[in-house]
């Protein structure tokens, strides 16, 4: 799923803290200057010391990255970090734009956030990310989301914008050497059709059907047997493939935000 080296590819990146962490800095502690953390990076490892450039990098690398947009938290510490990171892309050629996550966090740590504040600021934070998707596809390109960094609720407001979407969402633990798409389940209409129109029908065979089964199986939408030479010899659904084939797939909020 990697991206074609010659495409215009837009690549929307959550920043959360980890440069800092990395480098030393604990919460309470007064966040060291942008260029002490702007060299730390020069003459160090980027890839170790950022999560975001950790997952990034291997795009930029095969050319698969023409621009970046970064999305932090709007505190003191987010933008430091995307504002480190956004310098060091530039550093390497790499164009960069940012926008910031208002009413998540409070602006110090002696400030506090209350529930209605920080839900403001989800759906804030999900219009700043829908408007830079669609920005991105109206000048041609292809998107990317990188969720690695950036607050657990971002990401996962996040990855659900990318399913509506249709987003390719890919994330690196730095346990790993390369990232990982996720299964987000795009299921626009010609695929749900594809998934009413064999409901109930049980194993069938793989051959004449004009749908990716590849991607289908890749979403977890259905299960593929496959011959020895690889090649796909039956079909079944999976439980979460029937649930999108049946009533259930119409999507609905699970709640409002």
């Amino acid at each position: 799923m990697m991206p074609d080296s010659s495409a215009n590819v837009v690549h929307i990146v959550t920043v959360g803290t980890s440069l800092l962490t990395n480098c030393g800095w604990k919460p309470g502690q007064r966040v060291p200057p942008k260029k002490v953390l702007l060299g730390r990076l020069n003459a160090g490892d980027p890839r170790r010391l950022s999560a975001e450039l950790n997952a990034t990098l291997p795009f930029v690398e095969r050319g698969a990255c023409s621009r970046v947009h970064l999305l932090a938290t709007d505190t003191g510490e987010g933008r430091l970090c995307r504002d480190v990171i956004a310098s060091w892309f530039q550093s390497i050629g790499v164009q960069v734009t940012d926008a910031s996550a208002r009413g998540l966090l409070p602006g110090s740590l002696q400030a506090t956030t209350d529930q209605r504040e920080f839900n403001r600021g989800i759906r804030a934070f999900r219009e700043v990310l829908f408007r830079a998707t669609q920005r991105a596809r109206k000048q041609s390109a292809r998107v990317l989301l990188n969720a690695t960094g950036g607050l657990k609720a971002e990401t996962s407001v996040a990855v659900l914008v990318a399913a509506e979407l249709g987003i390719p969402v890919y994330y690196l633990h730095e346990s790993m050497p390369e990232p990982v798409f996720l299964p987000t389940a795009p299921v626009d209409p010609d695929v749900r059709g594809w998934l009413e129109s064999v409901r109930g029908t049980g194993v069938i065979r793989a051959a004449g059907h004009k749908i990716d089964l590849d991607r289908l199986e890749y979403e977890g939408l259905i299960k593929l047997s496959r011959r020895q030479d690889g090649s796909p010899s039956s079909i079944r659904l999976t439980e979460y493939g029937r649930y999108w084939a049946g009533q259930g797939g119409q999507a609905r909020p699970a709640s409002a935000l």
